[in-house]
């Protein structure tokens, strides 16, 4: 059973601190990680964490500790019509003396099995988020590279997109959007298959 094989704890941070000290910070790791970019909003909002230009909020604490932190967009090669790589992501070329990689379930830098067998020095693909279907499990299980999410991260974020869902089904509101965009303005139309969530009992 899976319960065999997984060991959980609590830790606080000063204990995180004092791991990081001894299994991490002894030597200088290279950490590259591929984020979406923040365009406007990412360089006038620091909490929006996940876009190229906050960097997860990751770089002081880890240049602290003595890192180096590449961030990039660019994480797909260029190909052309048969598949031939025209040019190489700086993703690719960084990942190749990488020891940690860091990507995003939404914008995900694929570790595949060819960029595996380049990374000799990869250790550690962790994803900002949930998933793991960005990066080649068994190829990465027999390089001894370790996989890992922020579990349960995401779990307010889905259960509200859920009530979203939800409401936007039951009242009808994308067709209503819609109509109401294109200038229109068939009150039945949309009251037709417009519901109140009051005794009923939904899902998506």
């Amino acid at each position: 059973m899976l319960s065999n094989f997984v060991r959980r704890s609590t830790i606080n941070a000063s204990q995180l601190n004092h791991i990081s000290q001894r299994t991490f910070a002894k030597t200088s790791q290279k950490v590259v990680c591929t984020l979406y970019p923040g365009g406007e909003a990412g360089r006038n909002n620091p909490n929006i964490l996940g876009c190229s230009d906050n960097e997860l909020g990751l770089r002081k604490w880890l240049e602290d500790q003595g890192h180096t932190l590449v961030v990039t967009t660019d994480k797909d090669n260029e190909v052309d019509k048969d598949g031939k790589v025209t040019r190489v992501s700086e993703f690719e070329k960084e990942l190749k003396d990488a020891n940690v990689v860091i990507s995003q379930p939404f914008y995900p830098g694929y570790v595949t099995p060819e960029r595996i067998k380049q990374s000799p020095n990869l250790k550690l693909a962790i994803t900002a988020g949930v998933g793991s279907d960005h990066v080649a499990l068994q190829e990465a299980w027999d390089a001894g590279i370790t996989v890992a999410e922020v579990t349960g991260s995401n779990v307010v974020s889905v259960a509200e997109h859920v009530v979203m869902q939800i409401l936007s089904l039951v009242r009808n509101y994308i067709p209503a959007y819609k109509q109401v965009i294109e200038g229109e303005w068939d009150i039945a139309a949309i009251a037709d298959r417009a519901w109140d969530l009051e005794g009923k009992q939904v899902g998506t």
